[in-house]
């Protein structure tokens, strides 16, 4: 697979590391941050199927809760689209939040900053989401 473009974007949360991750970790969340994951429909123990406009797209989680990772990989235009996650704790009570994004063939230039700030927009909304949250 070729990728032309690779982009991280990032946060600080101002939660624990393990209280992001848990978050993050149950899929079922996913929909109050991410318009992607708006209908997503578990298919297997680590599939789902998110579907959208753009037609149905099959997803897979690989998720490290000792590594802090929640990497996803996306299966758009019959490509695999590698999306990973990482969680670098800052302290007892803050940590980074940090999601990667690649461009692969099938995917426009315009495409790709859109992805990208979709990308912002979901990092935020769980920074939000968190923050004012009660502690766990």
């Amino acid at each position: 697979m070729s990728i032309f473009r690779l982009d991280t974007r990032s946060v600080v949360i101002q939660a624990p590391a393990k209280k992001v991750w848990n978050f993050i970790a149950d899929v079922r969340n996913w929909k109050q941050f991410s318009d992607f994951s708006k209908n997503m429909e578990q298919v297997g123990d680590n599939e789902w199927v998110a579907h959208t406009d753009q037609g149905d797209i099959k997803v897979r989680t690989f998720f490290d809760e000792e590594h802090l990772t929640l990497d996803q990989i996306c299966y758009p235009n019959r490509e695999e689209q590698l999306i990973p996650y990482r969680i670098i704790p800052m302290g007892a009570e803050s940590c980074k939040l940090m999601m990667t994004n690649q461009q692969t063939p099938s995917v426009s230039d315009e495409e790709y900053e859109q992805q990208m700030g979709w990308i912002q927009q979901e990092l935020e909304t769980v920074k939000k989401i968190l923050e004012t949250d009660s502690p766990s």
